[in-house]
């Protein structure tokens, strides 16, 4: 006997499916986004910047850093790096952030790794000759992890505040000093901006870059080839010329690099020619170490990260970069820094969705230097190019409409499927009338 398919029927039966279909892609769409890693917190008090106020109880400061600190290795552990957190240190109000409490990242000799106000002017300028980050990096000098703390008095209020500082050590296997509960000026004239020497032109220069993009795509890739050479060029003489630098030839170039903040301005960034670069890790992803145009992104992994086409950022630069002397060109979509509107905020993806196509190459220096990957790219469409295709350069219930780049596709993806289930649907039931 054969059962009766009616109108109630087959519209329970597609409600089912595009409820099926929401969830699927909600789930592919949302994986990549990581929830606050709360880990263990079975030692410390899970004190917020809020609950610090004004910074006046010395215990609740040392509990502050250490919070942080704590999530910092949980996140390190799991190989999630430490750039979702840095990014969580500068967002306010928060809870690391939260008036004038917040949390500063310094390398051991003072210098801004990540701050929760000023990362973007003072990355890479030394807070060495601020009080109490003076004495606070002497006492953890004294082989201290911390936390130690100082008391201040705050330039603004008055009122007597305490600073407390911590260790932690990153991916790289490189010590950092987070503090929390200084509060300062960021023009305030002790601190000492990056130094950078004004006398080295490198032969190809990303002004020459920027202009190369108008003649030809053939030229610009030889251009941008010659400027990348030029920079691992200058990593290398900061490298060899450096007799403090120690801990092996790893460590050698990664202090250099450190220093070389300046190849993000100068002969070094041009409109939107800039250099980048990452770090391979042991589990095969890129780590940034210098963005040239956002500092920010300092200490993001670049693993699972994908352009609206599909494309694995930190794969096909890995691939293409090869090993030490090698290099290669990769095309991929990513924020034009001149152009607002191909802005992407999706955790995940590419943060743009214009073409572009940089040249990327291996450099390590030594045997045991590990691979670090230097490159720069320009936006397109080039001259001789087809018109910049793909190919070139480069919270209620299942609400994913106006989620830019990959959810946008994701979703007219799911309206396809509806839509054919339903085709597929109609033709069963006229084909059993």
């Amino acid at each position: 006997m054969s059962k009766k398919i009616t109108r109630k029927t087959i519209l329970r039966s597609m409600m089912l499916k595009v409820l099926f279909y929401c969830v699927l892609g909600g789930g592919i769409l949302f994986s990549g986004i990581p929830a606050f890693a709360d880990g263990p917190h079975a030692d410390v008090p899970q004190t917020t910047a809020g609950e610090a106020k004004d910074a006046g109880d010395e215990d609740t400061m040392k509990n502050f850093v250490l919070h942080m600190k704590q999530h910092l290795e949980a996140d390190i552990e799991a190989g999630l790096g430490v750039s979702a957190l840095y990014r969580q240190m500068r967002q306010e109000p928060g809870d690391w952030n939260n008036g004038s409490v917040y949390l500063i990242v310094l390398n051991r000799t003072g210098t801004v790794s990540n701050h929760g106000k000023y990362t973007k002017s003072l990355y890479g300028s030394s807070l060495a000759g601020l009080s109490p980050v003076k004495e606070l990096l002497g006492k953890l000098d004294d082989d201290q992890a911390g936390p130690v703390c100082e008391k201040y008095e705050h330039s603004t209020s008055g009122s007597s505040r305490w600073s407390c500082a911590v260790l932690f050590t990153t991916r790289l296997k490189v010590e950092r000093v987070l503090i929390g509960g200084f509060d300062h000026a960021e023009n305030d004239p002790r601190i000492v901006g990056r130094d950078c020497p004004s006398d080295f032109k490198p032969e190809v220069t990303a002004q020459d870059v920027d202009a190369s993009r108008y003649v030809s795509e053939s030229r610009s890739l030889e251009t941008l080839e010659a400027f990348v050479k030029g920079a691992i060029k200058r990593i290398d003489e900061i490298r060899t010329s450096d007799p403090q630098a120690g801990g092996g030839a790893s460590s050698a170039v990664r202090e250099a690099i450190a220093k070389a903040a300046c190849l993000a301005e100068g002969h070094w960034k041009s409109g939107p020619v800039y250099l980048f670069v990452m770090y391979k890790l042991p589990t095969g992803a890129p780590i940034v170490i210098l963005n040239g145009n956002n500092q920010e992104f300092t200490g993001s992994v670049f693993e699972g990260v994908y352009d609206e086409d599909g494309v694995d950022i930190g794969e096909v630069i890995i691939e293409a970069a090869g090993e030490d002397g090698e290099g290669g060109i990769v095309r991929y979509k990513w924020d034009n820094p001149l152009i607002g509107e191909d802005d992407v905020a999706v955790s995940g993806m590419s943060p743009g969705r214009s073409p572009k196509i940089s040249y990327v190459e291996g450099f390590s220096g030594s045997a045991d230097a590990g691979v670090f990957i230097f490159g720069s790219g320009v936006y397109g469409p080039l001259e001789g190019d087809s018109g910049g295709s793909g190919g070139s350069d480069g919270d209620d219930g299942c609400a994913l409409a106006g989620i830019d780049g990959k959810a946008s596709g994701t979703v007219f993806n799911l309206l396809l499927i509806v839509f054919s289930l339903f085709l597929a649907s109609r033709w069963k039931v006229r084909s059993k009338e």
